[in-house]
């Protein structure tokens, strides 16, 4: 009887053994898809701006293969030239702007300052005013670039105006009867691609005696920027009460009325998006802070 019990303990000593080994051979199928998602965790993406499908130069985000500055620079204009080694990372719905074979021929930066080099294939262009858009707001989106240079063939070319930098705006828009109290901003509309969100920017001009932050949030919050395809999830109702500016940051305060539902005291992302990217585009500030009712939210 004992030797009997002992050898179905050993029986079954030596089949969870054998078990063991087992799972140690051949890894779950849990197991890998963890070290899969490690992986795509360290992707890293940056801001890129193409043309979507309505036409307007937009604000998405693609993968990069490197944060280096001019590294990331020439990944970044790769990904804008047409048919280029980088075409499978735009997205779905929207296209590149540089003409097909042209080349990137020096990427240099300089403190605030990236200058370009393109090869002269660049000039059979079918949309040179948003070509430039692209070019200048995809790579003024790199850390402390201000100012973009580009030339051709390593040297100065009359096809393109020099040391441009956001001032040049983008997808310009004119509502104005008057050239007297002119007024300049560019505002960050949400659109949709499928189920994806991204953002366009609008340079606006029109005719106001007002300053420029109280122009971004009436003009956010008004019904008449409703378009098909240009959207602001800014309440109508929306007060802006005051600003303070101080060194870098901004401290806006606003009534209840921008919070997307006053039970859970909350803004929604777009709406904070909207009008982060529209300020930091109109006047010098890297921080942006919201205030309801006297409440940081």
């Amino acid at each position: 009887m004992i030797k009997r019990l002992s050898t179905n303990k050993i029986i079954r000593m030596s089949s969870l053994l054998f078990i063991l080994l087992l799972l140690y051979i051949f890894p779950s199928n849990k197991t890998y898809e963890v070290k899969t998602k490690q992986v795509s965790n360290n992707t890293n993406y940056h801001d890129i701006f193409l043309l979507d499908k309505n036409g307007y130069v937009s604000k998405t985000t693609i993968a990069v293969s490197s944060i280096e500055k001019e590294k990331l620079a020439l990944d970044l204009l790769t990904s804008l030239t047409i048919n280029s080694k980088n075409k499978n990372k735009i997205p779905e719905g929207f296209s590149s702007l540089i003409p097909k074979k042209t080349s990137i021929q020096k990427v240099r930066i300089d403190n605030e300052t990236i200058t370009v080099s393109f090869s002269p294939e660049i000039k059979v262009s079918k949309n040179k005013t948003k070509m430039v858009e692209s070019i200048v707001y995809t790579l003024t989106s790199i850390d402390n670039i201000k100012k973009v240079y580009l030339m051709i063939d390593n040297k100065e070319d009359d096809y393109f105006s020099n040391n441009y930098d956001r001032s040049i705006g983008i997808n310009h828009q004119y509502d104005i009867n008057s050239i007297h109290d002119l007024s300049t901003v560019t505002l960050y509309y949400v659109s949709k691609n499928s189920s994806n969100e991204y953002y366009i920017p609008v340079t606006k001009m029109l005719n106001t005696k007002e300053d420029k932050i109280k122009v971004i949030i009436d003009e956010l919050a008004s019904k008449s920027s409703y378009e098909s395809n240009l959207m602001s999830y800014l309440n109508y109702e929306t007060k802006l009460t005051n600003y303070e500016i101080e060194d870098n940051d901004i401290k806006l305060y606003f009534t209840d009325s921008i919070l997307s539902s006053k039970s859970d005291n909350k803004i929604l992302e777009e709406v904070k998006y909207s009008i982060s990217y529209s300020i930091k585009d109109s006047i010098e500030v890297s921080n942006i802070h919201f205030f309801v009712n006297d409440e940081e939210i």
